[in-house]
């Protein structure tokens, strides 16, 4: 049933020995610690990870869900070192965190993909009672196999380095030190030579290898359950569209609540509100908005923040959590917070850890509504003494964060990379978002003199017709626009809804400075031409806004180099804002700054202008 509004979720945020997670209480004495997947499977899953850890403690199941070392929200880094060590340690302390706070007698641990590999592996230091492996990996060596698969098969932008290299396995953003994948080719399932947990429950999809991961169990005394996992694939699919009604997590349900040791009256310890501290940074998550159903991490230095300074607002890059796709967000907010600038990364309604949004399904961008939701986190930041803000978006964000710039002057400044769209509407998937964009004309012009392509057009091809449809609509909407803009002219009102070039004046005319980011070759740019002209000429003649273009850089900044480069850029723009533009949102300082002229574009190397 979807919710009147936006509501709190019982869980609760924790931190223990450096790990963030989520308490999902109930009075059971039996618990669970879930043990996630690794990477972009992570992402995908996060939002369905989040129901199943809310239907486990609906069945009376008190559950814990973190981020293990070196990921999400928890301290270190990817590239630290003994990270399979930290990462079993986790799964240790997480059992004795919930085995303390929730009071449960017995602890169940539940790993999907890498998860269930790494569950087993920790279950005798983590004292499990009963093991749950959803896919799992029967063998580090497996999972390297098929990760180096995927990394190596991966598009990749022209100029990127090697998705396998002398620095590890770069795979959809995340990188695998060869440290840590040599660590991961010992754990062999197969090889134990002690039972894991006397219970152990294993659902597999079709084509998996877990059958002799059971017959070993069994081998070595556990009482072991097999049946099928048949929406894997669906599960695994993406962020936009990963199964909340997944068989396998109600069958792991049914399986874990009908022994009468779940049942009970445990309570639960309510632990004083975690604060993460970092080398140059305090972290602190957020309940806020309405019925304090969103979410974020306000990241603030440890040390005072220079007066005037405007914090940062991270928005969702298209429906993925707020950690960011390779854990961006995260990286960005503790750099900034070396630098002295706050930030809150958020989840918009619908996405990550905040609530469903009423009369809509979840994972969905592009949505009207999530201006409000973006209006507050910004009023999250003022209460925490942070009254002006930069509203930094990729992809979706982007739009997100050019409307709340419009509708709320507490934003002094923009940082858009890979706008698809500018406007927002009712939704939609990001598989439609990505079906629907239509690259720059010039792209399509050389093969008009294809036959083929002619042969394509008149029997109507999916793929044809669909751009073909792009660039009329494009070209109508250019005309319908131009109509406004010249009544405008005439009259004084009557601009497009959707013109984007007026929607920028009147953020030039305000003072907020705007940087707007492209990959090089992005398909985005289909839509910056719709808008502007050929390369966003007409943006670029505006004062107060300049732009830049990444090579070697895909559309979500997957790599490292990229997202150095567009770290770089954000610090700029955060100093050409300065103090001035909070000073004078708050009626002190002397005015909105100058417009910085005209806009230079570096194509090569997508350095800022000097």
């Amino acid at each position: 049933m979807t919710p009147d509004r936006l509501t709190s979720d019982p869980a609760a945020p924790v931190l223990f020995e450096g790990c963030f997670g989520w308490l999902h209480p109930a009075a059971g004495r039996r618990g669970v610690v879930l043990c996630a997947p690794y990477g972009s499977e992570a992402l995908a899953t996060h939002r369905p990870w989040r129901g199943f850890a809310q239907a486990l403690a609906a069945a009376g199941l008190p559950v814990l869900r973190f981020d293990y070392p070196g990921t999400g929200n928890s301290a270190g880094a990817e590239d630290d070192p003994a990270r399979l060590e930290a990462w079993l340690d986790g799964i240790r302390a997480a059992a004795d965190h919930l085995r303390a706070v929730a009071g449960v007698e017995e602890v169940t641990l539940v790993g999907l993909r890498l998860g269930g590999l790494l569950a087993a592996a920790a279950a005798r230091r983590a004292a499990a009672d009963a093991l749950v492996l959803l896919s799992p990996f029967p063998s580090g060596r497996a999972f390297l196999q098929e990760l180096r698969a995927v990394a190596l098969l991966a598009d990749r932008p022209a100029g990127a380095p090697p998705a396998v290299g002398p620095e590890g396995i770069d795979s959809a953003g995340f990188r695998l030190t060869l440290e840590t994948a040599e660590a991961l080719r010992g754990l062999d399932l197969v090889r134990l030579t002690e039972v894991p947990a006397p219970r152990v429950l294993i659902l597999d999809r079709p084509e998996g290898r877990a059958a002799a991961v059971a017959e070993r169990f069994r081998a070595l005394g556990a009482a072991v359950e097999e049946a099928p996992f048949p929406d894997h694939a669906r599960l695994m699919t993406s962020v936009q569209n990963a199964a909340s009604d997944c068989s396998a997590f109600a069958r792991t349900a049914a399986w874990l609540s009908s022994d009468p040791a779940s049942t009970g009256t445990a309570s639960t310890v309510h632990p004083p509100e975690p604060r993460l501290r970092l080398a140059g940074a305090v972290e602190r998550p957020l309940r806020f908005g309405a019925g304090a159903g969103l979410f974020g991490i306000l990241c603030e230095p440890d040390t005072a923040t220079p007066a005037g300074r405007p914090a940062v607002l991270l928005l969702n890059s298209g429906a993925t959590p707020h950690s960011g796709t390779g854990r961006m967000s995260v990286r960005l907010a503790r750099r900034l917070a070396a630098r002295g600038i706050a930030s809150l990364r958020m989840d918009l309604g619908g996405l990550g850890d905040s609530a469903s949004k009423p009369g809509r399904r979840d994972g969905l961008i592009y949505c009207r509504d999530m201006v409000e939701d973006a209006q507050a986190g910004l009023g999250a930041l003022a209460a925490a003494g942070h009254g002006a803000a930069v509203a930094v978006g990729l992809c979706a964000g982007a739009a997100v964060a050019l409307r709340v710039a419009l509708a709320d002057p507490r934003v002094v400044g923009l940082a858009l990379v890979n706008p698809g769209r500018f406007a927002l509407g009712d939704g939609v998937t990001q598989e439609e978002a990505i079906g629907s964009a239509v690259k720059p004309a010039a792209a399509y012009l050389p093969r008009l003199t294809e036959p083929a392509v002619w042969r394509a057009i008149l029997r109507q091809d999916r793929k044809a017709s669909r751009v073909a449809r792009g660039l009329s609509e494009r070209a109508a909407r250019r005309l319908r626009i131009g109509a406004g803009r010249l009544r405008a002219g005439l009259t004084g009102r009557g601009y497009a809804r959707d013109d984007v070039l007026h929607a920028f004046q009147a953020l030039a005319d305000r003072g907020v400075r705007t940087l707007m980011v492209h990959s090089a070759g992005d398909v985005t740019l289909g839509e910056l031409e719709a808008q502007a002209g050929t390369d966003g000429g007409r943006l670029r003649r505006m004062g107060g806004l300049w732009m830049e273009r990444l090579a070697g850089a895909d559309h979500s900044l997957m790599e490292r180099a990229a997202r150095e480069r567009f770290a770089d850029l954000l610090d700029e723009l955060l100093d050409r804002i300065g103090t001035g533009a909070a000073d004078a949102l708050r009626g002190r300082g002397p005015g909105p700054p100058e417009g910085t002229g005209a806009l230079r574009v570096n194509h090569a190397t997508g350095n800022s202008p000097a």
